[in-house]
């Protein structure tokens, strides 16, 4: 009886339940915050050990973290330690803040300034080095020995052969294309060197960087670059030779030496004088020793009242017996103008360089006919003033007093017209001396 009523007890709590009390409404501040959405929680997909073990190994891996210190409780990460910079310890705390179950990290790292700890990496990357390149020793000893290879068989193909002396006559031109084939051969041997050790890549940027220096130096250097561009072509064509007379931009005098740079002539005083071979090669060139035969001219004035025919007559025979003036070709005597006061005669003569002096002989020319005209009273032409002074008749002039008369040895000097060698002279010495001529020997006596 006990068990049944309590079973109907139990029925009747069912069937009719007691009422729920009246609800209470609440703040409005209260109610904003229930009907916000609570923060989720916070899910931990690793504990603390296998974080700190993660963290360690990702350390230990990365240059300059090796000494921080890590510390994990409730998925907080706690970082101690030491690095050598701020960009070190902002990357330790990077890191830890990525690893799964992280909730936050707490940087305590602090920037080591001691200088033993400091130069420890540096100590670390040299020993490194050294010990890299004593492992690359027997590649570098190959590559040299095929380098220095290259270089001797270039040496030994330009020297021994002679290949170049066959081909061009020219010494400057066979020096240089000897230059280009040892450049070639050293090249060659670079390239072989850089490809045993490896480097073949670099062999790409190592031209690239030398054209653009070598623009850059021919930018800077480009007179001397001229010059010798210039020596280049003067060699080759070769117009003029040494101790040949010639007449550049003004200079007149003979050639001593074609080096890289400059043309040089010892003028008539014995000076030297440097003309850039760039000039010289563009401007006009005068060579008075080309040919051996050179003719000489000269005016004189004579009055006009002069026989004309006769004074003509005495130059001519005066010319044609001077010792230097060629026969073949033939001197001349010919009337050039007639002045307000004069009459002009010009005389012409040919001289062979090769054995009387171009000026001598001249020289000599002008004091004979000279003497030539006084004998035969022939007298030159002065300014005049009115015609009646240009009709009045001359005084004839006193003779010479033989005490004035030059003796046999001033006559033999005043009459040599034989070659002059003193400017060959120096040219020769200055020539001895020289150790970079580019000109061909001289065929011509």
């Amino acid at each position: 009886m006990a068990k049944r009523a309590i079973l109907w007890a139990l029925l009747l709590a069912l069937a009719f339940p007691t009422a729920a009390p009246a609800a209470v409404p609440l703040p409005a501040s209260e109610a904003a915050e229930e009907s916000q959405e609570p923060l989720a929680p916070i899910e931990l997909t690793s504990d603390d050990a296998e974080i700190r073990a993660r963290l360690a190994q990702v350390f230990r891996a990365i240059d300059g973290l090796e000494s921080v210190r890590i510390a994990v409780e409730g998925g907080v990460v706690t970082l101690a330690g030491t690095t050598l910079d701020d960009a070190a310890r902002a990357e330790a705390e990077a890191l830890a803040g990525r690893v799964a179950g992280v909730v936050a990290v707490e940087n305590h790292i602090e920037v080591e300034h001691r200088l033993g700890r400091r130069l420890a990496p540096v100590v670390q990357h040299t020993e490194a080095l050294g010990a890299e390149v004593l492992a690359y020793l027997p590649l570098i000893a190959v590559a040299l020995v095929v380098f220095a290879a290259f270089w001797i068989a270039g040496v030994v193909f330009t020297r021994r052969t002679n290949i170049f002396r066959s081909v061009v006559e020219n010494p400057f031109i066979e020096t240089l294309l000897e230059q280009i084939v040892r450049a070639l051969f050293i090249l060659a041997g670079l390239v072989v060197a850089m490809s045993i050790l490896g480097t073949s890549a670099l062999i790409g940027s190592v031209l690239g960087a030398a054209g653009v220096l070598g623009l850059a130096i021919g930018f800077a250097m480009r007179d001397t670059i001229e010059n010798y561009i210039a020596s280049i072509l003067l060699s080759v064509r070769q117009p003029f030779a040494p101790n040949d007379v010639v007449i550049i931009e003004g200079v007149e005098g003979r050639i001593t030496t074609l080096n890289s740079r400059s043309t040089i002539i010892t003028t008539w005083a014995g000076n030297e004088v440097r003309i850039p071979n760039a000039i010289v090669y563009k401007t006009k060139i005068t060579n008075l020793t080309r040919t051996p035969e050179r003719r000489f001219d000269f005016e004189l004035r004579v009055r006009l009242d002069t026989d004309i025919t006769a004074a003509l007559a005495a130059a001519l025979a005066t010319v044609k017996a001077v010792d230097g003036v060629l026969e073949e070709p033939a001197p001349s005597v010919v009337v050039s103008r007639i002045d307000e006061y004069a009459i002009v005669i010009t005389v012409l003569g040919w001289v062979d360089q090769r054995s009387s002096d171009f000026g001598k002989v001249k020289s000599e020319t002008i004091r004979l006919v000279k003497e030539a005209f006084d004998a035969r009273h022939i007298e030159l032409a002065e300014p005049v003033q009115n015609y009646r002074e240009l009709r009045a008749p001359r005084p004839e002039p006193a003779p010479t007093a033989a005490a004035d008369q030059p003796t046999a040895d001033e006559l033999r000097e005043i009459t040599d017209t034989s070659r002059d060698r003193t400017i060959e002279n120096k040219v020769a010495e200055q020539r001895a001396e020289a150790d970079d001529d580019l000109l061909a020997p001289a065929q011509r006596a």
